[in-house]
């Protein structure tokens, strides 16, 4: 049976007046005074009937701001004796702070002592963040920059492919900084740091610098561009704190103004081309979005012309890292550490014929051509055996086989890739025919993985093909 109104009432009722839900809820005492307010709903919240949330539980931290004289002091401490006697909850002085800014010491005093609080001393944190009147530095951030660095040490493990890495590194980048850029600009030398670390995890599995990355980083992001895809974070903490303000052309913050709060206010002088009467012009009729503003901010790059043939939703992430290596010329191949006298020789080691170059590797060299010829056979396409961009020769596809093809390229350059270095740290390599069952399998599960709706009745016998 259902419990009814009575039976709250009748429980409630019956509780002590100092007992509470939790340290942050409203006590008994509350309901009981309030019960003519709040009684008739008392099962779920007003505000959170859909999500079935019966208990009211509140932040117990609290900033209140006044002016800097005794007499609003008074009016605070009335208004929370106030509340105290409505709600049956106290302040505690005694752990409680106030803070001074331009008030002269003799005033100071006479407030702690009418109070009863402790004088604190700025800076000091609120929710994680830290509160300051000027401009927030390195150390100020220190605490941002150590929480994505132990992050990154738990997560830090070479066994994980350059893809797997790069996938954490994105989940960092998103979650553990965000709340503190949706609050203030934070420092571009912080970002800087951070990046960093998410760089060294990138291309060695750890978080200290250890070797020269085997692309340069300014290739890190914007895929479009020829990048990995993780967000510039400036621009994109722009973006963010860009939401905090909306009439940017009628608004001029005080002289008095926290740092803060005037660098939040300067970004208008940046957006201000993008609105028209206190409205997102890029976009007429919608409201500003962090998504818009940051595609507005962020900086513009030269397309490349092979980022559709790497970044496919066909292609297996690991496969589509190792196709972007090769385009950002990123392979330390023999050829390339023979020229700086690392290595005595730049014989390829699995023919012994030429020199270990990307085009030779992946495109000339024996087993390579081999591979190439089974994919070819199991595609029913022709395939060119001199660059990637024109490995389908000329002819037009469909999106999806465009797509699916794309992937396939991907795959036979990573288990070629893999198969070299099986050849030259291992001294064993598997036949052309066994490399290309991998590609097989791998595709397969891929498409199994991604296809979905309705497929044309050309493109449905030719995938029915390549799965059996």
């Amino acid at each position: 049976m259902p419990i009814t109104d009575a039976e709250i009432k009748s429980t409630i009722f019956s509780i002590p007046d100092d007992k509470a839900p939790g340290p942050d809820g409203y006590s008994s005492h509350f309901f009981k005074t309030s019960w003519d307010l709040v009684g008739g709903d008392f099962r779920f919240h007003p505000l959170c009937k859909s999500m079935k949330l019966s208990s009211l539980m509140f932040a117990d931290d609290l900033l209140l701001f006044s002016k800097g004289d005794v007499g609003s002091i008074m009016i605070l401490l009335r208004t929370f004796s106030t509340f105290s006697q409505a709600s049956g909850l106290q302040m505690s002085r005694g752990k409680s702070n106030v803070y001074f800014n331009g008030v002269s010491s003799e005033v100071r005093r006479e407030i702690v002592q009418v109070s009863g609080c402790i004088e604190g001393k700025l800076p000091f944190k609120y929710l994680g963040v830290p509160i300051k009147p000027s401009k927030l530095s390195i150390k100020d951030c220190q605490p941002l920059i150590d929480k994505v660095f132990e992050r990154i040490r738990q997560l830090g493990t070479k066994k994980l492919s350059y893809a797997g890495r790069l996938v954490l590194i994105k989940a960092v980048y998103r979650t553990l900084h965000s709340y503190w850029a949706s609050i203030f600009i934070i420092p571009k030398a912080v970002l800087l740091k951070i990046e960093a670390i998410c760089r060294n995890f990138l291309w060695h599995g750890g978080t200290e610098y250890a070797r020269t990355p085997l692309v340069a980083g300014q290739n890190f992001a914007l895929i479009e561009g020829g990048g990995l895809g993780p967000r510039d974070e400036y621009s994109w903490n722009k973006a963010r704190v860009g939401k905090l303000g909306q009439e940017w052309e009628d608004y001029n913050p005080p002289q008095d103004a926290s740092w803060t709060w005037k660098k939040v206010c300067k970004l208008k002088q940046e957006f201000q081309p993008a609105y028209h009467q206190n409205e997102w012009a890029m976009v007429p009729g919608k409201e500003y979005t962090i998504k818009k503003g940051y595609s507005w901010l962020r900086p513009t790059s030269q397309a490349v012309s092979w980022s559709h043939i790497v970044w496919t939703k066909w292609s297996i992430p690991k496969h589509s890292f190792i196709a972007w290596l090769y385009y950002q010329q990123g392979f330390n191949t023999k050829h390339k550490l023979y020229r700086f006298g690392i290595v005595p020789d730049s014989s390829y080691c699995i023919c012994a014929q030429k020199e270990e170059s990307p085009p030779h590797l992946f495109f000339q060299c024996q087993y390579s051509r081999r591979v190439i010829q089974k994919v070819q056979d199991w595609t029913g396409v022709t395939m060119s055996a001199t660059n990637t961009q024109n490995w389908w020769q000329h002819r037009r596809f469909t999106r999806l086989k465009n797509g699916v093809l794309n992937s396939i390229l991907n795959a036979a350059m990573y288990y070629i890739w893999n198969q070299r270095n099986a050849s030259r740290h291992e001294g064993v390599i598997i036949s052309p025919g066994r490399c290309v069952m991998m590609i097989q399998a791998d595709i397969r599960n891929r498409i199994k993985h991604q296809l979905q709706g309705t497929v044309s009745r050309k493109d449905k016998h030719w995938i029915e093909k390549l799965l059996h």
